[in-house]
């Protein structure tokens, strides 16, 4: 299922501050830019409709590259807000970490090598456990991945949409 960040990578050559707005962390003012560029191409408000309509017309594209021209100052806008927005999530979350590194408690300072060792045991413990359904071994695994990627790339490679889960064989999550 397509979402708005997919629409963005599509334009992404030929309208850059689209695309920008469309794959930035804040779902409403993508939301707003995607149902924008889907009025401009004539579609519904889906980043599904969008996609149809840029595979169906190669003039899609150059439309595209129009309405980024037309309403660049809006778009602009949109997108200093959604720098604003990652900026104070950065933020927030850094205070969070460093507020747990200065804690006292020995829970706050260690739950993120907690937490890796729990799923790394109940992955080995799922792996070697006959018992346990291959579909939610799979699921744990991804999520252990994430904990894993967390853990030791830091948070700055999912945050940046770098790292993308999908839980299952069929990729339908996100």
């Amino acid at each position: 299922m397509a979402d708005w960040k997919d629409v963005g990578r599509a334009v992404a050559r030929v309208a850059p501050v689209l695309a920008g707005v469309l794959g930035g962390p804040v779902g409403a003012v993508a939301g707003a830019a995607g149902a924008l560029a889907a009025s401009w191409l004539g579609t519904e408000a889906e980043p599904q409709a969008v996609q149809a309509a840029l595979a169906a017309d190669p003039q899609a594209l150059i439309r595209l590259k129009e309405l980024e021209l037309a309403q660049q100052e809006r778009l602009l806008a949109w997108q200093e807000k959604q720098l604003a927005a990652e900026t104070e999530f950065e933020r927030s979350l850094t205070e969070r970490h460093n507020a747990d590194a200065a804690s006292d408690s020995w829970l706050s300072k260690n739950v993120r090598p907690l937490c890796l060792l729990v799923f790394t045991l109940a992955l080995v413990g799922g792996t070697f456990a006959p018992q346990v359904d291959g579909g939610k071994l799979d699921a744990l695994a991804e999520l252990g991945f994430g904990v894993y990627g967390y853990y030791f790339l830091g948070r700055s490679a999912f945050d940046k949409g770098a790292v993308r889960l999908r839980f299952g064989r069929g990729g339908g999550g996100q």
